[in-house]
């Protein structure tokens, strides 16, 4: 037979974990995003990179397991690129590319209490990151003075997360979520050869592009309860 404290000890943290419960919430993710190359070994004077912006679409899926623990995924379309500068041109001095992705991220979310409906969140995972475009791309200015070719390394490849956000819950259960990430990539994604010319075989110098990004998010959050069909009763 079960002594009375050992049953209340049961209950209790029974008690505990179905309050934890926060349950499934999920809705659209929409984040403008910066990223660009890193020199591999000298950048000549004349030329140098810059941040070039991009944006990520998709959606957010979330399970709330605990008030402080969330394990959240998803799944984005991701557009994201470079820029770089040849300052002995008077035209066609820059050359710039986008190229598209598809993520799929994994990330554990700890929450803090800021208010009776805000919480600040901080968050860590991993994302899986696919390239969409396969051939080789080469870039070059009006003049022909100037050109990239753009080397796959990677098309599938791992990427570090991290991020802070502000959440705020209405009455119905839905969660806004306010945000700024952190993308880590820790091999190239390509590799940039730089040269003279479309025809060129010898490089000027080369860059790496691993696709690391810092961005600014906004999601919005649906509870689930929320599209379950009331019951009826008919007396």
């Amino acid at each position: 037979m079960i002594s009375k404290p050992i049953l209340a000890l049961f209950l209790m943290i029974l008690s505990t974990v179905c309050l934890a419960q926060e349950g499934f919430k999920f809705g659209p993710q929409v984040a403008f995003i910066t990223s660009r190359t890193h020199v591999l070994d000298k950048l000549p004077d004349n030329y140098n990179f810059r941040f070039k912006s991009g944006f990520k679409l998709g959606f957010s899926a979330q399970y709330g397991f605990t008030p402080r623990f969330v394990l959240g995924t998803g799944l984005s379309y991701v557009n994201k690129g470079y820029r770089v500068f040849n300052d002995t041109n008077s035209k066609g001095n820059v050359l710039k590319s986008n190229s598209s992705h598809i993520e799929l991220p994994v990330n554990m979310i700890f929450k803090f209490k800021m208010g009776a409906s805000s919480r600040m969140r901080f968050l860590l995972g991993g994302t899986l990151n696919y390239q969409l475009q396969t051939d080789q791309k080469i870039l070059a200015n009006e003049g022909n003075t100037f050109a990239i070719k753009e080397s796959k390394q990677q098309q599938l490849y791992p990427m570090l997360n991290t991020g802070v956000e502000i959440a705020s819950e209405n009455k119905a259960g839905n969660v806004f979520v306010f945000g700024v990430y952190y993308s880590q990539a820790f091999s190239n994604q390509s590799i940039l050869h730089i040269s003279g010319s479309k025809a060129s075989n010898t490089d000027v110098f080369s860059l790496g592009y691993r696709g690391s990004y810092i961005g600014i998010g906004l999601s919005y959050l649906f509870d689930l309860k929320n599209f379950k069909k009331e019951e009826v009763f008919f007396y």
